[in-house]
C-alpha cells in the first residue's frame, strides 16, 4: 500500500489534514485484519471486513477508508459502498433504540439557566458557545468562528463568522459538516446578552477568533457547554422534551440535518 501517494490523492480531493491522517492510520489497521492477504479488490475488502473481529463502528471506519483507497487505485467500489450502507442502517437502528429509551439528567430549563449564568459571571465565550448550540443546534465545527466588525471582512467562503453590527450580530456558517448539501447559512441575532458578549470578546480588535486553536474541538467545546455536555446531547435533550415534527423541522433547518438523521440518532419519534 502506497501511503504517501494515497495521502497526496486525498489532499488533492480537498480533505483536511486530520481526515487524511485518519485514513492513513486506517490503512495500517486494515492490513492487520487482512488475515487472508487478499488482493485489494472491491469484494475482497468486503469479505475481509465481514470476517474481521471488529464491531460495526470499527468496520464502518475501515470500510470508508478502503472505499477511498479503491477510488485512488481507480478500481470499482460498488460492493463496499453497499456494505457501508448496510452497516450504517444497522448502527442507526441500534442508536435509535438506545436514544429513545435514554433518560437525561438535565432538562432544557437547566441548560438555559446555566447558559444565562455564564453571562452573569462574565464568561462571555461560554455564553456565546452555549447560546449558539442551544438556539442554533450547532455541531463543533460550526463554532470555529472569526468575530469581525464589518461584513467586508467576511469574504472567506470557508470561514464561519460573527459580524458585529450596530444593534445585532450576523452569524454566518460556511464551514460545517453538511455545508455541501445545505450551503451557507446566515442568521441575525438581536439578543442583548449575546450582542454584549460578542462585543466583549472582540474588544478593540478588528477581528478575533472565538477559539485560539480548534485542533481538539470536541474537548474544547464540551468544556464551554453547560454540565460538560456534548452538542449532540443538547439536541437530544431538546427533542426528548419536545418530540414534535415542528421542533424537528426547526432543528433540521438550523443544524443542516435530514429528518431521517434526527429520527435515527436524535430521539425523534414522529
Amino acid at each position: 500500500m502506497n501511503k504517501d501517494a494515497f495521502a497526496q490523492y486525498l489532499e488533492k480531493e480537498g480533505l483536511k489534514t486530520t481526515t487524511i491522517n485518519n485514513h492513513i492510520r486506517n490503512l495500517a489497521k486494515y492490513k492487520n485484519v487482512d488475515m487472508f492477504e487478499l488482493s485489494i479488490e472491491d469484494m475482497n475488502v468486503v469479505l475481509t471486513l465481514k470476517e474481521a473481529e471488529l464491531n460495526n463502528s470499527q468496520k464502518l471506519t475501515l470500510a470508508n477508508t478502503m472505499s477511498k483507497y479503491l477510488q485512488y487505485l481507480d478500481k470499482p467500489n460498488e460492493n463496499i459502498i453497499e456494505y457501508i450502507k448496510t452497516i450504517n442502517n444497522e448502527l442507526k437502528k441500534k442508536y435509535s433504540e438506545r436514544n429513545k429509551n435514554k433518560k437525561y439528567q438535565y432538562t432544557k430549563k437547566d441548560i438555559l439557566k446555566e447558559i444565562n449564568k455564564f453571562y452573569k459571571d462574565g464568561k462571555y465565550k461560554e455564553y456565546i458557545v452555549g447560546y449558539l448550540v442551544y438556539y442554533f443546534n450547532t455541531r463543533n465545527a460550526d463554532l470555529d468562528i472569526l468575530i469581525v466588525k464589518s461584513k467586508k471582512q467576511a469574504k472567506n467562503e470557508k470561514q464561519n463568522y460573527l459580524i458585529l453590527r450596530k444593534s445585532s450580530i450576523i452569524y454566518i456558517r460556511n464551514d460545517y459538516k453538511t455545508a455541501g448539501t445545505y450551503g451557507s447559512k446566515q442568521h441575525e441575532i438581536r439578543g442583548k446578552k449575546f450582542y454584549d458578549s460578542v462585543k466583549n470578546i472582540l474588544g478593540d480588535n478588528d477581528s478575533v477568533k472565538l477559539f485560539d486553536s480548534f485542533s481538539n474541538s470536541t474537548h474544547m467545546v464540551k468544556q464551554m457547554l453547560p454540565f460538560g455536555l456534548k452538542t449532540s446531547d443538547i439536541v437530544k435533550i431538546v427533542l426528548a422534551e419536545d418530540n414534535s415534527l415542528h421542533q424537528a423541522s426547526k432543528i433540521s433547518k438550523k443544524r443542516g440535518s435530514a429528518l431521517d438523521t434526527l429520527e435515527s440518532a436524535y430521539n425523534l419519534k414522529v
